[in-house]
């Protein structure tokens, strides 16, 4: 059996997964799921302090300011290889893309003004100065779309041009529909004087038998056919006007995502770098919020096949009923026995017998 395969099944046995499960629980974004479900026992004494050392200055960090904010971000991998090869992103993409900059910049700035930051928390200020300011993309897509994820009138003079026409003719034709529906010997010929919508025409709900009386088109039909939703003739080219101007505002619509993916993939390269900095921040963070929780404390790492815990608790046990023990291998002892209730014959308590 291969190394790998023991390994693996020796962590299962310990049920490692569910403390994996416990740090993803902590996690802010989802941007750091992938390191913590990378995450594997380390044998490197180098890399298993570097890892240890983080995760002390997040403690500190948290213990002195609280966890940083991670408000606005978001996992925008797949839109920025999107950008990078060409696609124009959706409005509701750049949004999430102009939210990420700004909860990276906010992320940044609070771990940079922490006192002496570069100096107590080198590893974690790292991180945050690869952080890199790009608010000058970021305030282009939020002038350019607004926050229910809709290409803004303000994104460009044809676009607000062409929704003005858009509103003055929608005017125009709900004045003409309303003085029919008003009008005491139209409204008997109506099953209710309402003015609708079907298939971006605007339209009234005339009685079947009414039909010729109104001309014009018929759009749709109530599903007893008692109902026929026309168009009437006095606003036909009204509603076709109309429509080319949609037409137009689509176009422009799409000129400016357009514009704005490419913009978005001149810093795709900035971005990517971005989110793994926030990715391992999170991760980081995640780290501390689950050592908080579990009252866990900095271990002093060793070469020398020396293990001794002092008052260890078993994490996955509930804290008001595991017992601590003290467990020491490595120097006078090099064997431990494990025994559960009634083993050996012993009539104990189980939760007597609870160990790390």
């Amino acid at each position: 059996m291969s190394r790998y395969i023991m390994d693996t099944k020796s962590l299962h046995t310990l049920e490692y997964d569910k403390i994996i499960q416990r740090l993803l629980a902590h996690t802010q974004t989802s941007l750091s799921h992938d390191l913590v479900e990378e995450l594997k026992p380390q044998q490197d004494l180098g890399r298993i302090l570097h890892l240890l050392e983080e995760t002390d200055e997040a403690v500190h960090i948290d213990r002195i300011k609280s966890v940083p904010p991670f408000g606005g971000i978001r996992n925008i991998q797949a839109s920025l290889t999107r950008a990078r090869i060409g696609g124009v992103l959706s409005a509701s993409e750049l949004l999430e893309i102009a939210t990420t900059i700004g909860g990276g910049r906010r992320l940044k700035r609070f771990i940079i003004n922490l006192d002496d930051a570069a100096e107590k928390f080198p590893i974690i200020t790292g991180y945050a100065e690869q952080i890199e300011d790009l608010r000058g993309l970021e305030e282009e897509i939020m002038r350019c779309i607004g926050e229910n994820g809709e290409v803004a009138d303000a994104a460009s003079p044809e676009l607000a041009s062409i929704r003005s026409s858009i509103r003055t003719l929608e005017a125009r034709v709900r004045e003409k529909l309303d003085q029919m529906v008003k009008n005491p010997s139209i409204q008997k010929k109506l099953q209710d004087p309402i003015v609708t919508i079907r298939g971006d025409r605007f339209v009234i709900p005339v009685k079947q038998e009414y039909r010729a009386h109104f001309g014009g088109i018929v759009h749709d039909q109530s599903a007893s056919g008692a109902t026929l939703f026309i168009e009437p003739e006095v606003v036909v080219q009204l509603n076709n006007e109309l429509r080319t101007l949609r037409f137009k505002e689509e176009r422009e619509v799409e000129k400016i995502l357009q514009r704005l993916s490419a913009g978005v993939a001149e810093h795709t390269e900035s971005l990517t770098a971005n989110t793994q900095a926030i990715a391992r921040l999170d991760f980081i963070f995640a780290k501390a919020l689950l050592a908080r929780e579990m009252k866990a404390t900095l271990p002093k790492m060793n070469e020398e096949g020396y293990i001794r815990f002092r008052k260890g608790r078993h994490p996955l046990i509930d804290p008001q009923q595991v017992v601590p023990i003290d467990v020491e291998l490595g120097r006078e002892y090099t064997t431990i026995i494990i025994t559960g209730p009634n083993t050996g014959g012993e009539d104990g308590h189980a939760e007597d017998d609870r160990i790390a």
